[in-house]
């Protein structure tokens, strides 16, 4: 037999698995990387970073993703520079922490997500980052490419976030409501154990997305820090009750969207449909409230004015203005910290991916209209 194979075979066995889950969002800040320890029965976060992107791929990423015509040659070029910079950044991550690549079981990675299509016919979406030359780098068995097979049973391939969080934060008395808040907003709404009712994961809209965008283009800044900007700003309630009426956000639950709907080019054409002017800072409190608006909105549709836990990650969460909003829009809502839960808002998706990883070795799969389903493509080192 294979010797890679052997060891996979050898993997599944193992009662404790050493799992690196990688994640790269819609937001293009960087890579997360979540050394996972992961059980029969839990997952456990050991080490986390997030390593930025250089200018060079940053630069390229922004020219292919969510754009409808590109340069064929640049997604070529990134789906392996990315790779060798996935496998580059794991390799010096284990060597802080001390670790050898050997002492690893598997590596789980997203990749970055270039385009995503749920609305044809067929729905589709590509994310890039080649599984096999990070296997190789790193001399790691390595699952990539995982919301393939969401599409092929009948899913959009999002949002995936549902699998840990009903594993996670599932309470026998209490409705909680997992919220990431990365470049698009999504959450997942988990009844109590003894309900009858189905948990149900979903998008939102924009969450950091289009705030990025305004304070690249506008300001020269990556994003708004703590949501300083928007609380110096003064949203325009006109403009953001415009950008409500998209239907995407009449479409019933559960639903998956993009950068593809949701960007500044869109705000910026429904300003000037309607002749509205905004002053730079004024521009990024509008789409902040925007963000705090629809997902207000979503779960007030779920709560029925009924009280929830609410347990907030992503990049947002640190954006003050959000968080103000979220609180001031929700007041059934518990927030209580992803801290409590040992995880960090940064890292909570790249333990998603180290959960999604072990789990086609060592699980029966997920349940996808009550059948079992197990996520990605496996690369062995060779």
């Amino acid at each position: 037999m294979n010797k890679a194979l052997q060891r996979l075979f050898k993997i599944a066995q193992k009662p404790k698995r050493l799992v690196i889950g990688l994640m790269s969002g819609t937001s293009l800040d960087g890579l997360d990387i979540g050394l996972c320890r992961a059980e029969n029965n839990s997952i456990s976060l050991l080490e986390f970073d997030t390593v930025s992107y250089p200018d060079s791929i940053q630069k390229e990423l922004n020219k292919v993703r969510s754009k409808e015509i590109v340069s064929l040659e640049s997604i070529c070029a990134l789906n392996t520079e990315m790779a060798h910079f996935f496998g580059d950044s794991i390799n010096a991550c284990l060597k802080s922490w001390r670790i050898e690549n050997q002492e690893i079981d598997l590596i789980c990675s997203h990749g970055q997500t270039i385009y995503h299509a749920p609305e044809r016919e067929v729905p589709s979406t590509i994310q890039i980052v080649d599984g096999d030359h990070i296997a190789q780098k790193t001399g790691i068995i390595t699952i990539s490419d995982v919301r393939q097979k969401h599409i092929a049973v009948g899913g959009e391939g999002a949002p995936l976030a549902q699998y840990l969080d009903e594993f996670l934060f599932r309470h026998e008395h209490k409705t909680r409501v997992a919220l990431n808040l990365g470049g698009i907003a999504n959450f997942t709404w988990i009844p109590t154990s003894s309900e009858i009712q189905d948990m149900i994961s979903t998008d939102v809209g924009p969450a950091n997305s289009i705030i990025n965008e305004a304070t690249q283009k506008f300001l020269n800044l990556p994003f708004d820090e703590d949501g300083k900007i928007a609380m110096q700003g003064t949203p325009h309630s006109g403009l953001v009750k415009y950008l409500l009426l998209e239907p995407f956000f009449r479409k019933p639950f559960p639903k998956t969207t993009g950068q593809e709907l949701f960007n500044l080019d869109w705000v910026e054409e429904m300003m000037k449909s309607h002749n509205i002017e905004l002053s730079n800072t004024d521009l990024v409190a509008t789409v902040t409230e925007l963000t705090v608006k629809s997902v207000s909105r979503a779960l007030d549709e779920f709560s029925l004015n009924q009280p929830f836990d609410l347990i907030a990650s992503g990049g947002g969460v640190r954006n003050r203005a959000i968080m103000h909003g979220l609180e001031r829009n929700l007041p059934k809502a518990d927030f209580i910290s992803i801290e409590d839960f040992g995880l960090t808002s940064d890292s909570k998706e790249s333990v998603l991916m180290a959960f999604i990883g072990d789990q086609i070795l060592h699980k029966e799969g997920f349940s996808f209209e009550g059948k079992p389903v197990h996520l990605g493509k496996i690369s062995l080192p060779g």
